[in-house]
Formats: structure tokens, sequence, C-alpha cells
């Protein structure tokens, strides 16, 4: 038994002893595994990185090309757009195919908070890297049309130009410009009226307007009143107080004066004419052509080159001729001098002025020189 025992251990022992022998080679088939895993790594690692690199010197290259429209396509960030927005906005307009690829990219390379709002010229061949620099880049300026607003038309007159020209809308202008805007110190009271179609008349400032890329005509009224308001400082308004006159009033006579003179030197003389008529007992008719041709206008008759006799007797509010004062309203839009002068007019005794034919104003204190000086020059002037 004992052995056979012996015998058995034996037999336990040479079969036991192959089995640990096995240990090492497992060892080394972990570690030649570990290693391949760590080379497949290295590989994936290194051609990710090539990847990566040749991607960004791309959308590089791309991105630092010079783009016109006709080259690409204009894209729009709107101001407050988050990556979610940018990225949705492209997939839809078919710049790029997955959102959460440029999301995450976006994020990872740092753009999320370098976007801005703007418009920027991009392809459809862009990578997510060059649409992201081109995004983050400078926005497109916008394009400028220079609009020129001249001094001495009425606002139909205006609008019938601005139209022609292609600028406008002449319905939409109109119909703004019948509207009463309160926001406005010196709109403060002006309303439509049956003899006083447009409120606006007489503040849409003469000037030459930069309007950007897609203004309307609500945009381009408002830059016309924010340069009267700007025109007409609080010294203007003082001066109109201590004269009497309301805000209207002054804009009213300073656009009969802008209409009377040929030259911007004649401006306070004639400015000084209406006010002596204006303080008068006997002379408050201005009896001004100008009136009378605006009142032509808005009849339908349109401007002549003189007006004639039968002229001053239309029966309108704003005929001179026969209405006393000032007329319901201003006939022009006065540029900056004709409200100065109609504010600060010389201080002369003059009654009567006429234009002889070189453009030029005579100007008398009786009536009868008045009549003398047109006959020697051989002109009807303000009666």
């Amino acid at each position: 038994m004992v052995q056979e025992n012996r015998n058995k251990t034996q037999e336990q022992t040479i079969i036991n002893k192959p089995k640990a022998k096995k240990r090492p080679k497992k060892k080394r088939y972990i570690f030649l595994k570990i290693l391949i895993l760590i080379l497949i790594c290295i590989i994936v690692f290194m051609t990710s990185a090539l990847y990566g690199y040749r991607y960004i010197v791309e959308g590089i290259v791309q991105s630092e090309k010079v783009l016109t429209e006709q080259d690409g396509f204009v894209f729009t960030i709107p101001s407050g757009s988050r990556t979610t927005d940018i990225a949705n906005k492209l997939k839809d307009e078919g710049f790029i195919k997955n959102t959460f690829i440029y999301r995450i990219m976006s994020k990872f390379l740092g753009f999320d908070n370098a976007y801005k709002a703007g418009k920027f010229i991009i392809t459809k061949d862009m990578n997510y890297y060059a649409l992201m620099v081109r995004l983050s880049g400078e926005p497109l300026k916008n394009p400028t049309v220079d609009i020129m607003i001249p001094e001495g038309k009425t606002l139909l007159e205006t609008a019938e130009i601005l139209e022609s020209q292609g600028y406008i809308d002449k319905g939409k202008f109109l119909n703004i410009a019948s509207k009463t805007l309160s926001q406005y110190q010196f709109l403060e009271g002006l309303e439509a009226t049956e003899s006083r179609k447009y409120p606006l008349e007489g503040y849409l400032y003469p000037d030459t307007y930069k309007m950007d890329e897609g203004w309307t005509e609500e945009d381009l009224i408002k830059r016309m009143l924010d340069e009267f308001n700007r025109v007409f400082t609080q010294e203007y308004y003082d001066r109109a107080k201590e004269l009497g006159m309301t805000v209207d009033e002054v804009v009213t006579l300073a656009s009969l004066i802008e209409m009377e003179a040929l030259y911007p030197a004649d401006f306070k003389k004639i400015s000084s004419v209406f006010h002596n008529r204006l303080k008068s007992e006997d002379l408050q008719l201005l009896q001004s052509d100008a009136t009378v041709q605006y009142a032509r206008v808005y009849e339908g008759l349109g401007r002549i080159t003189s007006v004639l006799e039968k002229d001053l007797q239309i029966d309108h509010p704003y005929n001179t001729y026969i209405h006393k004062g000032l007329p319901p309203g201003p006939i022009c839009s006065p540029r900056k001098d004709a409200i100065e002068a109609a504010l600060y007019p010389e201080k002369t005794d003059y009654y009567y002025f006429f234009a002889a034919p070189d453009g030029t104003n005579i100007y008398n204190k009786t009536y009868e020189k008045h009549l003398a000086d047109q006959k020697k020059y051989g002109v009807r002037g303000m009666e």
C-alpha cells in the first residue's frame, strides 16, 4: 500500500511538472498582445494625427481663399446664435451633414465662443474646420447705397424722385409720411389734416445718406428725422420761443426762404422781409410765388417756370396771395442755413423783394420803389 501510494504521488508529480512550465508562455502571450495593442494604438493615433493635421491644413487653405458672392454663398449668423443654432443652419442650407460632429469639433477646437454675428461667404466644399475659421473671422461689411435727398423739394416730389431711382416704393413712403410720429419733440402736436396731408413735410432733412443693405422706407425716413433732430438744437428751440413761434412755424418759414432764394447769401434778407410782413398790420399777405407752386404740385398741376396771374387766384390754403400769414405747413425740406435764417433774420426795413434775371434779389422798403425796380428789370415779383 505504501509503495502503491508512493507510485501515485510520483505519477502526480510527473503529471504536474509540465503544467508549471506553461506559465511563462502565457505571460509572453499576454505581453505580446499588449505590445500589439500599443502598436495599433500608436498607428491609429499617428494616422489620426496625420489626418487631423492634413484636415486642418486643408481647412486653413480653404478659409484663406478670397471669395466673392459669385464664388460662394452668403451665410448669415443672426445675433445671439449659439454653436447649435449655427450647426443646424449649416446643415439646413447644405454645408454640413452631421451637426453632432460639428458641435464636438467646435467645442474641442475652441470655436464655441468665437463665432460672430453677420454675413460670411462660404462654399459647400469647405470642410468643418474651414467653416469654423471663416465664421469666426470678420463678417462682410454691409454694402451701402448713397441716397441723396435734395433740398427745395416737396415730400411728394422727393418720393417720386426716389422711386424713379429705384430706391423706394412711393406708396409705402407716403403712407409712413402721413402718420404722426410723436417720439420726436419737433413733431409733437402735428397730425394730418385736410389742408396738410403729410405731417412730416419739411422735416425729412435734405442730405446724402449712406443706407446699409436691407434698409426699408421706414429706416430711411427715420434717418432723415434723426438728422433733423441733430440739426435743430436746443438753441433753436429757445430762439423759437423767444420769437413767439412754434417749431413748425419756424420750419414753415424756413421752407419759404429755401424756395425763394437762389443763393444762401439772400436767406437772412428774405427772412427779414417775411418777418416784417408777419408783424405788419397792413402787409400780412406774404405773397410768395413758392407757396403757389406748392399748391399746384398738390393739385396735380405741377410746377411752372413762372407763376401767372391766374395762378395767384387758386383757392388753396397754401396760396399766400389770398391767405394771410404763414401757410398751414412747410412747402419743402429746408436746410440748416434756411432754418437759421428763419430764426435769425437780418434787421431791415424791407417789405418787398423780387428776383432779377441773374437770380439775385432786389429789396425795397416801399411799394412804389418796388414797382419801379420791377419795371426797370422787366420782371414781376412779390407785390
